[in-house]
Formats: C-alpha cells, sequence, structure tokens
C-alpha cells in the first residue's frame, strides 16, 4: 500500500474511536458509518437493535457474504444520582476496573459533563482490594440542582481517551476494540469496490456485542448470507498473555479455528494470506470462539462462518495499542478472499 492509503486508514480510525456508542447508543455512529461507506454503499440501514448494515455489490447476486465487526464500545451507565456533585455507575460491557480509579470520563447526559472517577489516596486504602463494580463513584464538581438539571440515570458515559500515535506505524486509544474491526471491514470494501458484478456484499456493524451479542445474530437472521466473515480484535503478544492465543503486532491478523467455525472458510482465509505472503497467527479454541461468531453460526438452519482478529495490546483500556499495518493486512485478506479466495 501506499503511505497516503496509510494515512487514510489512520485518520478513519482516529474518526472512529473518538465517537462514542456505548452498547445500546449505536446509534450515533450512523452519520459516521455513512460518511466512511459512501463511496461504495448502495444502500444503509440501522436496525431496531441499533446494529447498521451497508449493502455493497450486487443485491441481486446469488452470492451473499457477510462482513462483521462490532461497533459497540464499553463505557458506564448511571445507576443513581448522589450529593454533592457525585453520581453512581455500572460497567457496560467488560470495562477493566483495575484501570478505572482516576479516570476522566464524559457523561452524555442533556450535554456533555466531564467527571472523575473518584478514588481515595493509596495511603488509606487496602491496596490488595481493587475497585468492584459497587465502588464506582463518578465526580463532577457541580451542585446538586446543576447536576440534577444535566444528569438522568440511564445516561452513558465513556473514558476520555486522546488518539496517540506511537512509533512504528502503532496507535493508542480507547475503543479500538471493535472500532479497528470496522477499519477492517470498511478498507476490505473498498478494496473490492467495482469488483462486486456476482456478490452481494453485507456490511454489518452489529450492536451490543459487549453485553449480549444481539446484533449480530439478529442481522445475521435477516440478511441470510450464505457466509460470514466475524472481525475482531484479539489478544496481542506481551509478557503474561498465552503465546497460542495471541498475535505478534506487525505481523499480521489472527485467524481463529474452534468447532463452531467452518473449517473450509478458514481454510481459506489461510490460503488467501499464504498466496498475499502476509503473515499470521492461529488462534484455536476447543468450543466457542468468545465473537459473535457463536450466534451467527447458529443463525436460521446455520451459516458458515470464519474469524479473523487485529491483535490489541492493553484491551478495554485507555490506551488499546495497534498496528495500522495489521489493519490493512486484515483488509488485504478479506478483500482477496472476496474476489479469489473463496468458491463461487
Amino acid at each position: 500500500m501506499e503511505d497516503g492509503d496509510k494515512v487514510n486508514t489512520k485518520k478513519m480510525l482516529r474518526i472512529l474511536c473518538e465517537e462514542t456508542g456505548v452498547s445500546g447508543r449505536e446509534e450515533e455512529m450512523y452519520d459516521i458509518i455513512k460518511e466512511l461507506t459512501e463511496g461504495f454503499s448502495k444502500d444503509i440501514k440501522q436496525l431496531p437493535t441499533g446494529t447498521i448494515v451497508v449493502t455493497a455489490g450486487n443485491k441481486d447476486a446469488d452470492r451473499h457474504i457477510m462482513l462483521d465487526a462490532h461497533i459497540d464500545r464499553i463505557g458506564l451507565i448511571v445507576t443513581y444520582i448522589g450529593e454533592n456533585g457525585f453520581v453512581n455507575a455500572e460497567p457496560v460491557g467488560g470495562m477493566d476496573l483495575r484501570a478505572l480509579p482516576g479516570t476522566v470520563v464524559t457523561i452524555q447526559g442533556k450535554e456533555n459533563v466531564t467527571g472523575v472517577i473518584a478514588t481515595l489516596p493509596p495511603h488509606l486504602v487496602d491496596k490488595e482490594k481493587g475497585m468492584t463494580r459497587d465502588d464506582i463513584r463518578i465526580d463532577t464538581g457541580l451542585s446538586d440542582s446543576k447536576l440534577r438539571k444535566l444528569v438522568s440515570q440511564g445516561d452513558t458515559a465513556v473514558v476520555k481517551s486522546f488518539f496517540r500515535e506511537l512509533l512504528n506505524d502503532k496507535v493508542a486509544v480507547s475503543a479500538l476494540d471493535n472500532r479497528a474491526g470496522c477499519a477492517v471491514i470498511i478498507k476490505a470494501a473498498e478494496l473490492v469496490s467495482g469488483k462486486l458484478d456476482n456478490i452481494k456484499l453485507s456490511l454489518v456493524f452489529s450492536s451490543q456485542e459487549e453485553t449480549n451479542e444481539s446484533g449480530a445474530s439478529t442481522a445475521a437472521f435477516l440478511l441470510e448470507p450464505d457466509e460470514a466473515i466475524v472481525v475482531d480484535t484479539g489478544f496481542a503478544k506481551q509478557e503474561g498473555v498465552p503465546s497460542g492465543q495471541s498475535g505478534e503486532m506487525g505481523k499480521g491478523p489472527i485467524i481463529s479455528i474452534a468447532p463452531v467455525l467452518s473449517r473450509r472458510l478458514t481454510d481459506r482465509l489461510m490460503n488467501t494470506a499464504d498466496k498475499l505472503g502476509i503473515t499470521y497467527a492461529l488462534e484455536v479454541d476447543g468450543g466457542m470462539t468468545g465473537t459473535n461468531a457463536d450466534g451467527i453460526s447458529v443463525t436460521r438452519g446455520g451459516i458458515l462462518c470464519a474469524v479473523i482478529s487485529v491483535p490489541d495490546k492493553n484491551m478495554h483500556t485507555q490506551t488499546e495499542t495497534v498496528s495500522i499495518k495489521d489493519i490493512e493486512d486484515t483488509a488485504r485478506v478479506i478483500a482477496e478472499y472476496i474476489i479469489g479466495g473463496a468458491e463461487k
């Protein structure tokens, strides 16, 4: 790829990660996805679950491929309005509670309200005891009357995180799980744009993966694709992460093997990567994958599924880290698979 393409990928990823869209609030992402896919989209709609579906290619084609990447992000939800500017909250999805104390958050109230996850000085607490779900208090600094005018129970909040460019074409920011996957399927669709005369392509930006995985399975039920490729983030290699469940950043995607997945589709993804000279890691599971493929594969009479992931360090924190090269290589594998790497 040319350097200009890398800049475009990085810019797209920044746009995606700086948006909100906590599970259950995916409608906030509709305009962004519409703008990012307008170059190849034939149709875009948002389903009742919040899932966004973009149709590309020939809508009357016999072969129908679904690319899924969940668009929701983890966050917090306000459970109680307290006193002295404090509100209680609990996680939406798998928030890493170890990383929360002292974190700046934005509450999406009637206006955006900045707050800080309150924590006592370490001198005054048991250092071995971590934060629990019941401990989460957000200090807004507002008067009680002002707080109640702006914030209500059920408002969502996201951690405040800045998009950082790191060395060796890496970036760090929150929500890379799974806005990195969303960037992959957009890039893949761009690469095959104009080459889909005999293929219908559905890009599914699915909702609520972090809470119940409902968005992908309901979309699959509606769309009835012949096959589905699920794109998510996986564990990047680092100290303490099992080697067999991770991939090295900058060395290509992670391809999953599991009973719930189609081995034929998985093998074709691997063969396609080999054909392109793109290295990859394998993640082998003895049952389910922990991704949207678990629900998609058993929708209706069953749908052939494969899973390919972008290695991600510091997952579910404010500084998730990925390689731009891995995003682009994953998109290249999928694009080549769509055009030439699968059975017609």
